[in-house]
């Protein structure tokens, strides 16, 4: 059995970060790490303190090392999930983002032991903020500026190494989300999760999979973040959309980083309820204003089909099976609010199914 790489010691990314090149001065200490790694892709982020030459400043840090780490249940068989970012950060797409939308400014790539390290100040105090639905508004109006640099120009959407298919990153979990379903009517901790009505209508949508996504190539085609959600992004004071972890930018359909932000809005902890039709027709007025056509019906579709794509094969598939194989019962807090969370997307899902062209029988 082949052991993970070591993470880095204080010791090593101090060396790294202060050597000619890195963005430390001569002189400045890595006091400790943390290891944040949220396990759901091979990166190891690491958060460092670190103290200045002058012994009085310090600051905090995020060393982000892709490649380390093992696969979870999420699995995306993405090929070029552990060097996107770094290409991302080496390619001109960073300065050609629209004033309203940034990446981390200052992130910087080194090569250090054989590995590209992603290297930026920590931005926590952004990340942090709670997200209500005004935020999520706002970030709606930015999320569609990401529309500007194509619009400008096209040929930003022929770099190689651009995800094309985010939309079906998880269609291989469609015959496990089926399986999960079936099983449901036997388990009594989860036969009253959907009705019978619903079942059906879910199982309909997990074979329109190879439809939806066909649906989703043929669509206006934009730059998209890719794995737009509330941990993933915050609104500085100044209004400016900041976004991190860049692994799935790519070329995709308008509306589905919308939607893929609304179907994990209150999973990873945001406040309130969010009014999806208003949302949209921010997002539709914000793509007008960078000088495109009405995309708004089309955006309209790609943010349907981002519910029935991710929304639904990542909670009925590597969701439903977390649960199911008791890697919650530990805590029946947490069960219960990710059984609720799948109930909740998976109906949400349901309620966009025709938008995404899936006939459901209602």
């Amino acid at each position: 059995m082949t052991s993970e790489p070591a993470l880095p010691s204080a010791a090593r990314i101090e060396a790294v970060l202060t050597a000619p090149g890195g963005p430390w001065e001569t002189g400045s200490r890595a006091l400790e790490t943390e290891d944040l790694s949220p396990g759901l892709g091979q990166s190891a982020v690491l958060r460092v303190h670190m103290a200045e030459r002058d012994g009085a400043t310090r600051s905090s840090w995020i060393v982000k090392i892709p490649g380390i780490g093992a696969r979870s249940l999420l699995d995306s068989r993405d090929e070029r999930l552990d060097d996107r970012e770094v290409a991302f950060f080496r390619s001109v797409l960073p300065a050609r983002l629209p004033t309203g939308v940034s990446a981390p400014s200052d992130a910087t790539v080194l090569d250090a032991d054989g590995r590209d390290w992603i290297v930026m100040r920590d931005i926590a105090h952004v990340l942090q903020r709670p997200w209500t639905p005004d935020a999520a508004t706002k970030a709606a109006a930015r999320i569609a500026l990401l529309h500007a640099p194509i619009a400008a120009d096209p040929d930003l959407l022929a770099s190689p190494w651009l995800e094309r298919e985010g939309h079906a990153a998880y269609t291989h979990h469609v015959p496990s989300g089926h399986d999960n379903l079936d099983a449901l009517a036997g388990d009594s901790r989860l036969a009253d999760l959907f009705t019978p009505k619903q079942v059906r209508a879910l199982h309909l949508c997990l074979n329109a999979a190879e439809a939806v996504n066909a649906r989703a190539r043929i669509l206006p085609q934009t730059l998209v973040h890719g794995d737009f959600h509330t941990r993933n992004a915050g609104v500085n004071a100044d209004g400016t959309l900041i976004l991190i972890d860049w692994e799935h930018a790519g070329v995709g359909p308008a509306g589905f980083d919308l939607g893929t932000f609304v179907a994990m809005y209150q999973a990873f902890g945001g406040l309130g309820t969010l009014d999806e039709q208003a949302l949209l027709k921010t997002y539709g007025r914000a793509l007008a204003e960078v000088g495109s056509a009405d995309l708004y019906d089309a955006a309209a579709v790609g943010f349907a089909i981002a519910h029935l794509t991710w929304g639904l094969h990542l909670r009925l598939g590597p969701g439903l099976a977390a649960v199911r194989q008791g890697y919650l019962d530990g805590s029946p807090a947490q069960r219960a609010s990710a059984l609720e969370d799948i109930r909740s997307g998976c109906l949400r899902a349901l309620s966009w199914a025709a938008v995404a062209g899936v006939d459901t029988g209602d």
